[in-house]
């Protein structure tokens, strides 16, 4: 018997979470109502809510949704020990400006855009992105300590310091890039950081 796989298309859950990632980063999380969500998605409302029970539940798995993504290409990128550390920091972010030009420069970084937006009292988002950039660092420690250790940076090198300037510069140059809407703003910033570690 001949079976042939075929990719299976996302179930209504994951489809509604990727609807409203778009558009809360697009349109705005205060800006979007679930009805907005209903009709792009085109999942009934009542099908949304047996999987969400408040927009602020659906928000949760959006973050969810983004940390999942990123952290997958990151994990990615650090066994890829065939391209430099630079080259693999670089090919990070080549995914993240493809990612911002789909979205018509909007949304630059997800975390912080959604974390600003987000209801003051949305403690489990706001404690899900704070887990995502306290389990970011070391991810970057073990890259720029892989770049000391291979001689692409200077030996001298503090993984832990360089890993927390990282995440400040890209955090600014995504700022920059979508307030100015000029993405190459993130490009020069990270090229510049990666050069003083030499």
């Amino acid at each position: 018997m001949n079976k042939n796989k075929t990719t299976s298309p996302p179930s209504n859950r994951q489809h509604v979470i990727e609807t409203a990632a778009g558009l809360f980063l697009i349109r705005g999380y205060s800006y979007t109502s679930m009805d907005d969500v209903m009709r792009e998605s085109q999942v009934s409302k009542s099908n949304i809510y047996y999987h969400f029970k408040s927009k602020e539940e659906l928000l949760l798995a959006v973050v969810n949704y983004w940390a999942e993504s990123y952290e997958r290409s990151l994990f990615a990128l650090l066994s890829r020990n065939e391209l430099s550390v630079e080259e693999r920091i670089m090919t990070f972010l080549d995914g993240l400006t493809e990612g911002i030009a789909r979205r018509n420069g909007h949304g630059g970084c997800p975390f912080v855009t959604l974390y600003l937006q987000c209801p003051e009292n949305a403690v489990p988002v706001r404690e899900r992105i704070a887990l995502f950039f306290t389990e970011l660092r070391p991810m970057l420690v073990k890259l720029f300590r892989q770049g000391a250790a291979k001689g692409e940076f200077r030996q001298q090198l503090d993984p832990e310091q360089a890993a927390l300037l990282f995440i400040a510069c890209l955090e600014g140059a995504l700022v920059l890039s979508e307030t100015t809407k000029d993405l190459s703003v993130m490009e020069t910033t990270v090229r510049s950081f990666c050069q003083m570690l030499h």
